[in-house]
């Protein structure tokens, strides 16, 4: 019996996590290149591909096409969109789409963070231990505006208000910050202060 469930297991776990991924994948691919057809046609017509390449330079032209768009938009959003974007306008897609500022916080360097004051990532030391958290507002004389999220994930945990002068707290970069969240503290060089 014990037996069975292994085989079970494996089955299972073999097609939640490779054998559908890759059919939806290819679906995907398939109705991409599907609705990019037009275009491909027009371009391998114009271009005289098919003497060269046969009745495979649609696809090529196709994959080229959707390579191509990946690499533009990836160059803009790494190196225009991600860079510049306001705090507000951060604020507004955090609420919406979590995801895309986790990706933003892992992806764009740290000196980028630092020039443009977003959230500043801190430990917050709280009774006898730290946790990671970042300083959302310092604009009050009075009060640090601190958000503590949940592990791993960013788009879940609560808001807390200090006052400045008894807010205990080290300051790390947005890497340390993301990668202990997202591995659950496992593997990150964190050097706290000695008591």
């Amino acid at each position: 019996m014990k037996k069975n469930r292994g085989i079970i297991k494996y089955f299972f776990t073999g097609m939640f996590f490779c054998v559908v991924p890759t059919f939806l994948a290819i679906i995907l691919f398939s109705k991409v290149l599907h609705i990019l057809g037009p275009v491909t046609h027009k371009v391998t017509t114009a271009l005289d591909l098919k003497s060269v390449f046969g009745s495979a330079a649609v696809l090529i032209v196709g994959v080229s096409i959707i390579f191509l768009i990946g690499l533009l938009f990836g160059y803009f959003l790494l190196n225009g969109f991600l860079k510049r974007w306001s705090n507000s306008f951060e604020e507004r897609l955090f609420y919406f789409i979590p995801s895309f500022q986790i990706m933003k916080y892992r992806m764009v360097e740290e000196d980028v963070y630092k020039e443009q004051q977003f959230w500043e990532p801190i430990l917050l030391k709280e009774d006898a231990f730290y946790r990671v958290a970042f300083i959302t507002d310092k604009s009050n004389p009075d009060l640090l505006v601190v958000y503590v999220p949940d592990a791993p994930r960013m788009d879940a945990g609560e808001v807390r208000y200090f006052p400045k002068n008894s807010c205990e707290y080290v300051s790390i970069t947005m890497k340390q910050a993301m990668n202990t969240l997202h591995h659950f503290g496992r593997g990150v060089d964190i050097k706290l202060p000695q008591t």
